[in-house]
């Protein structure tokens, strides 16, 4: 018995040494300290080089010397490409020091593209010399090598341009650019909400250029002034609302030995969007994507830019939307495509031929493919990742094309991305878990980790007293399966009774409740006593097509009912503070709180809301349509869906954030709300961020942000 008494009193002790040596965390910790950094393994920027042999990152030297080296993957042989304190220009009246974080490989694997003061270099691998290819000083934008390495493209004074590595000789390739109509250039809303990376692209002969060509000038402009002057600029930002006229877009084909422009004639009265264009293998055939304004129907042409032959090849109608995605591959050897659908109910893979007939469907089954990695033509073997195993879970597959099988390479459970190398010997495997930040691993396609390229040697969460998070599942009130999260402080009891903030994004194509490392944040207010719940509504990603088109035509209504159920379940624990339940979001969560708090007055004791919308009418054509209609065909609708027509109904105070150069949700949202809540005399705390975006992104305003944020939770929950 005095042995029971003496090992229990040791285990007291060790628990309250243990107890005492963690470490309280503060906001600054969280942008200071190495270790709690998410996305520290992006430093190392680790690709592959473009022979397949090799992957390259950087590595600290010192405190001011980066080097970028190569390890040969399969001796794991490392040599040094350059260090960074050797990339300098030195010219007859100037010195120039290269942007070494922003390099590109040349095509051929012997050279890489660097800039220096807007003009651009290049460096010569083997001989470790720089040349200078442009002495314009001019600003370019989306800077490529063409397919054989013999020229370098970019985008001037929204126009196209090539030079020519060996000989400098420059070419103007159109003519006709200005400040509203954009050569190979892309305005704000397409890559914002059709994610499309390019306006143009070289043809793999490297003898023609597609692009985009997008006319701004019809579409609404929008200021963003910066108040910090005394005699305040503004930007004007070109930027299309719901029911606002969009950009036109043409496609045009470029003969860089001719210098002539020809257009594309689609011949399709219902073309609003073109989100993707790809070159077929043979350089001869263009792909054409293109979508109504509705984003109901989608059509892929192929166009022969010899003979100017258009044909339609497969088109695709839904009652509610049609996402767009990069889950299509065109095959070099034969003449077949992989195509993706919802037609299913979930987002599969598909084999058609160039007739645009289906030959068969390759991924089947209640789960999704969330991404297309590559495909082995040569040993006919397609890499994918999805939720096969699991909708809180991302995990890598390979599928025979000859024998149907589908494997799952990766190991172990939480969130699984992989890079392929060329030779599909090896991929760069990202992995992260709950409690486990982000690993970089060289990993053989059979699913074997080779080697850890990355892995933050300074996290611990013993260190930081981390809490631990439990996936949990309730029932909503139709009866269907709502995945949620729970983070609890490492000292839970549950004799005690906590306050609960619930942490809101609600909208599509995001899903919080996912087993990866997530905000850092959220364990600081554990530490301090607060539980942070999560769920995914109706709407949001990974469950397929039907969970997603609830929201259709009625944003906010569905993602209100099932957050409630939510709310229902943590009332329910016997340790939850049914009476000190918060709420806080960004972006669509920054509308849902907003929206929660009018709909649902008598539920949340606070909120915070960060770049909120209040009225979906202040937003982009292409995202509000896609889920809204158009204003005048859903009037009723838009109006039940904003925050702004509920003021009246608010009694929780809040605090309202927002970043005045906002470009994508403008601060005039928050300021028509804050209108309203002055009309109806509604007290409420605000903070704004002069000259930050959407990110709010600087080291400086994050921590002031968090700071702020941390300090209303412990006065107002």
């Amino acid at each position: 018995m005095r042995l029971l008494k003496l090992i229990v009193f040791v285990l007291f002790i060790c628990f309250n040494i243990n107890a005492e040596e963690n470490h309280q965390l503060t906001v600054s910790d969280l942008y200071n300290d190495p270790g709690l950094s998410r996305y520290k393994y992006r430093e190392k920027n680790i690709i592959w080089t473009p022979d397949g042999k090799c992957v390259a990152y950087f590595e600290n030297i010192d405190t001011t010397q980066i080097a970028l080296l190569r390890m040969n993957a399969r001796s794991k042989t490392i040599d040094t490409i350059f260090v960074s304190s050797q990339l300098l220009w030195f010219g007859e009246n100037d010195t120039i020091k290269m942007d070494h974080k922003n390099y590109k490989w040349s095509p051929v694997g012997n050279k890489l593209l660097l800039r220096g003061e807007k003009d651009l270099f290049i460096y010569n691998i083997e001989e470790k010399s720089l040349d200078r290819v442009t002495t314009d000083k001019d600003s370019k934008s989306d800077v490529k090598f063409s397919p054989d390495a013999k020229w370098l493209s970019y985008i001037k004074n929204h126009d196209i341009w090539i030079t020519k590595i060996d000989t400098k000789e420059n070419l103007q390739l159109t003519k006709d650019g200005n400040d509203s109509l954009y050569n190979g250039e892309l305005d704000w809303v397409y890559p914002e909400e059709l994610d499309i990376r390019s306006g143009y692209q070289w043809s793999p002969d490297s003898r023609n250029i597609a692009f985009m060509q997008m006319d701004e000038s019809n579409v609404p402009k929008f200021p963003i002034p910066d108040w910090t002057n005394p005699h305040p600029d503004i930007y004007w930002e070109y930027y299309p609302k719901a029911g606002d006229q969009n950009p036109e877009v043409r496609l045009g084909i470029i003969d860089i030995s001719e210098d002539k422009v020809v257009w594309i004639n689609l011949e399709s009265p219902d073309i609003e969007y073109i989100p993707r264009f790809d070159w077929l293998p043979n350089s001869e055939t263009l792909a054409v994507q293109t979508l109504n304004r509705g984003q109901n129907h989608l059509k892929l042409y192929f166009v022969n830019t010899v003979s100017g032959d258009c044909r339609l090849i497969l088109e695709e109608k839904d009652p509610y939307w049609l996402n767009i995605t990069d889950l299509y591959y065109f095959f070099k050897n034969r003449e077949n495509f992989i195509w993706y659908s919802e037609q299913d109910g979930f987002m599969h893979l598909y084999l058609y031929n160039y007739e645009g007939n289906i030959i068969e469907q390759l991924t089947k089954g209640k789960w999704c493919v969330t991404e297309l990695n590559d495909v082995d033509e040569k040993k006919e073997i397609v890499y994918f990742t999805s939720t096969k195993e699991s909708v809180l879970e991302r995990h890598i597959y390979s599928l025979s094309l000859k024998t149907k099988k589908v494997i799952k390479i990766d190991k172990g459970k939480g969130t699984h991305s992989g890079n392929f190398s060329p030779l599909f010997h090896y991929y760069i495997e990202r992995f992260s878990r709950i409690d486990i930040p982000t690993k970089l691993y060289l990993t053989s396609v059979k699913g074997k980790k080779v080697k850890v390229l990355f892995q933050n040697d300074e996290f611990d969460k013993d260190k930081y007293g981390f809490g631990t998070t439990r996936f949990k599942e309730i029932t909503a009130e139709d009866g269907a399966t709502l995945y949620c999260s729970l983070l609890y402080p490492r000292d839970f009891d549950p004799k005690r009774k906590y306050p609960v903030l619930i942490y809101v994004y609600g909208g599509p194509h995001t899903q919080l409740v996912c087993n990866r490392f997530v905000n850092t944040w959220h364990q600081l207010l554990a530490q301090r006593g607060y539980l942070v719940f999560a769920l995914d509504n109706r709407g949001s990603y990974g469950r397929g097509r039907n969970w997603e088109r609830k929201i259709y035509l009625q944003l906010g209504k569905c993602e209100l009912q099932d957050q409630l159920a939510g709310v229902n379940y943590l009332k329910s624990l016997n340790y939850v503070d049914s009476d000190r339940i918060g709420i806080w979001g960004w972006s669509y969560g920054g509308y849902m709180t907003l929206y929660s708090l009018c709909k649902a007055p008598d539920i949340f004791k606070t909120g915070i809301a960060v770049a909120p919308v209040t009225d979906w009418k202040y937003y982009d054509s292409i995202y509000t349509e896609r889920y809204m209609g158009l204003p005048k065909d859903n009037t009723l609708g838009y109006k039940k869906s904003a925050p702004i027509n509920f003021v009246d109904q608010l009694k929780s105070n809040f605090l309202l954030v927002h970043g005045m150069a906002d470009d994508n949700v403008h601060f005039q949202q928050s300021a028509s709300f804050i209108n309203e809540l002055i009309k109806y005399n509604k007290h409420f705390q605000f903070m704004t961020y002069p000259r930050r975006k959407h990110g709010i992104s600087d080291k400086d305003a994050r921590i002031h942000l968090f700071e702020t944020m941390t300090k209303f939770i412990e006065e107002n929950l």
